[in-house]
């Protein structure tokens, strides 16, 4: 029987994104403060309005230069006897583990706003590991690819309890309401034929 392992990218501390943030701001200030005597304030306004939707995307959106994270150039890699971050591995009986399972890229779950059922897709980036080691504590944010990754990564925990290791797992989504919410999505008739 092959090893389950489970490789997925970490994310970083985006040292640079706070002063791309505080450049671009200062430098509509700044360039708004020049030409307002020249150009009517309406229209200063408007245009003060146009160069914040870049920052609203950036909050918003997943990739872009204004994000306080970025992708570590370290893999990440899961197996049932190690934790291997780059190249440091990490025994399963000599740590202590932290597991936040959040949910994996395109998970749709259905949440009740307003009376109406809405739909809400995640991005598989809220996942993250804590690894308690001689003292010393790594933690890790990690992006869980798609249903196949949640289930590796399922798969490992279980095998990890049963080898005995310290382990707190919490979960945002029971392992029931996932697999229902997949079986659901793969029910539907496929509309692009």
């Amino acid at each position: 029987m092959p090893e389950t392992v489970l490789t997925t990218v970490i994310y970083k501390y985006n040292p640079y994104a706070r002063f791309i943030v505080v450049l671009y701001i200062v430098s509509m200030l700044v360039l708004c403060a020049l030409v307002s005597e020249v150009i009517p304030m309406y229209i200063v306004w408007l245009a003060l309005c146009f160069w914040a939707m870049p920052l609203v995307y950036g909050a918003i959106s997943q990739k872009t230069v204004f994000n306080f994270r970025t992708i570590d150039n370290r893999r990440l890699t899961f197996t049932a006897a190690y934790i291997q971050v780059g190249h440091q591995k990490y025994s399963i009986r000599d740590i202590k583990i932290d597991l936040h399972i959040n949910a994996y890229d395109g998970f749709i779950y259905h949440i009740r706003r307003e009376g109406l059922l809405k739909p809400q897709i995640t991005y598989g980036d809220n996942n993250a590991l804590v690894i308690y080691c001689n003292g010393v504590v790594y933690d890790f944010d990690f992006h869980l690819p798609d249903y196949d990754g949640y289930t590796i990564l399922c798969t490992l925990v279980d095998q990890w309890r049963a080898a005995g290791a310290q382990l707190t797992v919490k979960e945002t989504f029971t392992r029931e309401f996932v697999n229902k919410q997949q079986a659901r999505i793969n029910r539907r008739p496929s509309t692009f034929i």
